[in-house]
């Protein structure tokens, strides 16, 4: 019923779209930096490689980040080399957590881009507003919450259709006056099994939809109260593992407040508690054949559920044209629970008791200090505090497929972390550059401190595993002249108590999974330029590198990207635009067999790749933009460095490596009213 719905508004949103947008909606193949320190881009634009499906999807079009693949859906996002929660994933000021334990479902599983305005990535640990740990990036999802100029209707709707019969619609629509107004996001979108160059099919299909409502009280331009609740769901195949992702049920809501007031100093107040709810279930039976092994003899499923609440208050703070402070205080919450049924026809999970694993609180303190030394420089600084509690719920623990009591049931620990960062800016009458200084500290996930490993070969709980610190520089410049625009970004961090996930620790007799601390160091770059060759042409290219070692163990860090390359050619006229997009990836033969992230592990040394891609676009009204691409036009079989290795299907051949789909043929359409 909620997906006819969803298709239903689509529908009625297009057959009713008129607007006022002359511009014709540029396909991004690579998004540009927006500062030298920052990235925005709007996630409604139409993209290739094929349009976004997901959050991941849509961070794999920005310069730096990679995808770790196992399917068609639900990719771990990779930046300078880094995954899980060292990206800060935010999401309207809220923060959502996934519940597999084996990260079926990241958090970009839950974002549908075009139900969002805006995407902001700030690169390294620059930024304390947003919590702390962010040592690669800090990756921010936001709606606009504007007050209407005047009563009426306004919204945006988008179809897709592409191989592997992939349909897709979205729908965000905005109704009311100037001091109210309601808002609703949503979205369908499907595939089936999509085949790699060799037409080998991968099990990869996956069905989603969503749905989020917000209403507002705007009795102001710059006041605004808002309360939004939203739902979502769906399906996943994964060609790299035994089970399947056969519910993504999320439940969001919040309240949110954001008022000026007259004061001397104060001059805004920001307010928001929210609430995310995720229920998923993993199992060998829903999308794929049940096939019995030594593992799973019957049909088992298992139900983890992640629960997290928060808020925050901000205040903005003038004291002068030169002085200016943004401070506040945060607090998290977030319970992580489980049930599975080894055998799903005798004893269903629904009948059983869900245990809770594992408990984690956090409160912090921030501010963020800028001091103007003159009308083209500022000096930008902020430092934050967070008080870390973790609980370990498990009162047994599995090993070599027994079970034993846990060493440490029942135990709370407690750390304070501290985050900070000094930066110079300048702006000149054409590019603008910052040199920055970062520190941050990252409190162990879910995943690390109650995933299933082991601090030491000899200890069965990595409960004890300590706090990774990150010391970090961070360089960037953009200029623009005449005919170009280019820009850079360099940065180098040294690591502290890196968190290492090693599944193959010990001598050759006797291998464990153990989740260990090593030093490691990391640099690299991100740089992009366009050029416009004549009126019509242009021209661009991006390149991104990452080099990381491992220092306590003198080997490479695992799971690093390789070196890759984005070479553009666009030609446009009035209201229509070609364009041809060659991207170009290095060999990565920097390996550590077995180590990794919460994400991936490192599998095998991979081979270079090249791969060519084709765009269109036109545009038919003020209203209305087509697009159209090829991608992998010359039918290429390849992956990508970081995906999963292949698992048996039933009923599907077997895979080493998860390939990525082979010609795709895709259409876009968006209205804007």
């Amino acid at each position: 019923m909620m997906e006819k719905t969803i298709l239903s508004i689509a529908l009625l949103t297009a057959i009713s779209a008129h607007a006022d947008n002359s511009a014709l909606e540029r396909i991004v193949v690579v998004a540009p930096m927006h500062s030298p320190l920052d990235i925005k881009t709007d996630p409604k634009l139409p993209r290739q490689p094929l349009p976004a499906q997901d959050g991941a999807d849509l961070l794999s079009s920005i310069s730096g980040f990679s995808l770790i693949k196992k399917g068609a859906a639900s990719s771990d996002p990779v930046f300078r080399g880094m995954a899980g929660s060292r990206l800060n994933i935010i999401t309207d000021g809220g923060l959502t957590l996934g519940g597999c334990g084996n990260r079926m479902d990241p958090p970009t599983a839950y974002i549908t881009p075009q139900s969002y305005d805006s995407l902001t990535v700030i690169k390294g640990p620059q930024t304390v507003l947003y919590g702390s740990g962010n040592s690669a990036a800090t990756v921010v999802f936001e709606r606009t919450n504007e007050r209407l100029e005047q009563t009426g209707l306004s919204g945006f709707a988008n179809m897709v259709a592409a191989s592997a019969q992939r349909r897709s619609v979205n729908t965000d629509v905005k109704a009311g006056t100037q001091d109210y107004y309601m808002r609703f996001a949503g979205s369908y979108s499907r595939a089936d099994d999509f085949s790699d160059g060799d037409n080998t099919p991968i099990h990869s299909k996956y069905k989603r939809w969503n749905a989020d409502t917000e209403f507002a009280y705007t009795p102001a331009d710059d006041k605004i109260i808002s309360f939004t609740y939203g739902r979502s769901d769906g399906e996943v195949a994964y060609a790299d593992r035994m089970m399947d992702g056969s519910l993504f049920d999320r439940t969001h809501s919040a309240i949110k407040t954001d008022w000026a007031i007259d004061h001397a100093f104060i001059k805004n107040v920001e307010a928001q508690w929210y609430y995310n709810n995720v229920d998923h279930v993993m199992d060998n039976y829903s999308l794929r054949p049940f096939s019995a092994n030594m593992m799973m003899k019957h049909p088992t499923a298992s139900n983890p559920d992640r629960r997290t609440h928060g808020g925050k208050i901000v205040l903005d703070a003038y004291f002068d044209d030169t002085n200016s402070v943004i401070f506040g205080v945060d607090h998290q919450q977030d319970r992580h629970r489980n049930r599975v049924s080894r055998n799903q026809p005798i004893t269903p999970y629904e009948t059983l008791a869900r245990i809770t694993d594992g408990e984690f609180k956090k409160t912090g303190i921030f501010a963020e200090y800028e001091h103007s030394l003159n009308t083209k420089q500022q000096i930008v600084s902020g430092l934050r505090l967070d008080h870390w509690q973790a609980t370990d719920k498990r009162q047994n623990i599995s090993v070599m497929m027994k079970t034993t009591p846990n060493p440490t049931a029942s135990l709370t620990r407690e750390d304070t972390l501290w985050s900070g960062f000094a930066r110079l800016q300048q702006q000149n009458n054409n590019s603008s550059y910052f040199v920055g200084l970062g520190h941050t500290e990252r409190f162990p996930d879910y995943w690390e401190l109650l995933g299933g490993g082991r601090q030491s070969p000899n200890s069965l709980s990595a409960f004890g595993t300590e706090i990774e610190k990150t010391n970090q520089i961070d360089v960037g410049m953009l200029h623009k002249a005449k005919q170009w625009q280019g820009s850079i970004s360099l940065f180098y961090s040294h690591i502290d108590d890196y968190i290492l996930t090693d599944n193959l620790y010990g001598n050759a007799a006797m291998t464990k999974k153990v989740t260990r601390n090593v030093d490691a160091q990391t640099y690299g770059f991100e740089a992009d330029i366009s050029y416009d060759l004549t009126k019509n042409w242009v021209t661009g290219a991006s390149i991104n590198y990452v080099r990381a070692s491992n220092l306590s163990d003198h080997i490479p860090l695992a799971q690093q990207p390789p070196l890759q390359a984005r070479f553009t050619l666009d030609y446009q006229r009035t209201n229509w635009h070609i364009g041809m997009l060659w991207r170009v990836v290095a060999a990565q033969h920097r390996i550590a067999i077995g180590q990794g992230n919460i994400a991936g592990q490192d599998i095998s040394k991979s081979t270079g790749f090249g791969t060519l891609a084709l765009n269109a676009s036109y545009s038919q009204s003020d209203s209305l933009d087509w697009s159209v691409g090829i991608d992998n036009l010359l039918d290429k079989t390849y992956s990508e460095h970081l995906s999963k290795s292949g698992s048996a299907v039933s009923g599907y051949p077997q895979i080493g490596k998860i390939n990525e789909a082979g010609l795709t043929l895709w259409l876009n359409a968006n209205w804007r009213f």
